[in-house]
């Protein structure tokens, strides 16, 4: 018999706060750019954003069974980061299953594979991001896997892990290196402020960031 926990490490919660104030490409530079999911997973209405804790989905193809045991197991503020394999034929989270993640406060689904009902899901406000959408239903029979190590968007996301999601992108970012890319993200913030003041000052980019010495390593003049 296969066994999954059902409850794992969270990062404090002042994580998920300090996060809210940090784009997710500013997440993806400061950790060399990486760490940030395919463009295939988009948001489902204008706006939504997500930020919190992971809670991996493994599924069977076409089968959200282990989606609705994820729900039941999800504390408040996680989000559910679903691997359907990308599968675009199904629509594995709907509005049921949006009504009952409300109600147990979970902050947000990520999923690699199909959803439906997203006209409802923009009206609810649930913050829904997706690979697709298809109005096929998923079965309810076969076991997945829950709180282990997966792939959602090309990238590796364990529970636990810190999510940021807005509308340039998904940020992942692993559990333990929490404290240190905050810290980066911060001395990027600053240094892209200088940089504005500059620009706005007369300067450009080019010059700014060395691109003649990139040109002339390369051997490209300009006449």
């Amino acid at each position: 018999m296969e066994q999954y926990n059902k409850d794992f490490s969270r990062p404090d919660k002042e994580w998920t706060e300090k996060f809210k104030k940090i784009p997710s490409p500013i997440i993806g530079d400061v950790m060399g750019r990486q760490n940030i999911m395919d463009a295939r997973i988009q948001p489902r209405w204008e706006g939504a954003k997500i930020i919190g804790p992971a809670f991996t989905v493994i599924t069977y193809p076409s089968d959200n069974l282990m989606i609705h045991v994820a729900v039941k197991y999800a504390k408040p503020g996680d989000v559910l980061i679903i691997d359907s394999g990308n599968y675009q034929n199904a629509g594995l989270w709907g509005e049921i299953l949006t009504v009952n993640a409300i109600k147990r406060e979970i902050e947000g689904v990520i999923i690699d594979g199909g959803v439906r009902d997203v006209a409802e899901i923009a009206e609810l406000k649930f913050p829904l991001f997706s690979s697709s959408i298809n109005a096929r239903g998923g079965y309810k029979v076969n076991p997945g896997k829950i709180n282990i190590s997966t792939s959602c968007g090309g990238i590796s996301v364990n529970s636990g892990d810190l999510v940021v999601a807005d509308e340039n992108g998904i940020a992942v970012i692993p559990q333990n290196d929490i404290e240190r890319i905050y810290g980066l993200c911060l001395e990027k913030l600053e240094t892209e402020k200088t940089t504005m003041k500059q620009i706005a000052d007369g300067e450009n980019t080019f010059d700014l960031m060395g691109m003649d010495k990139v040109l002339k390593d390369a051997g490209v003049e300009i006449v």
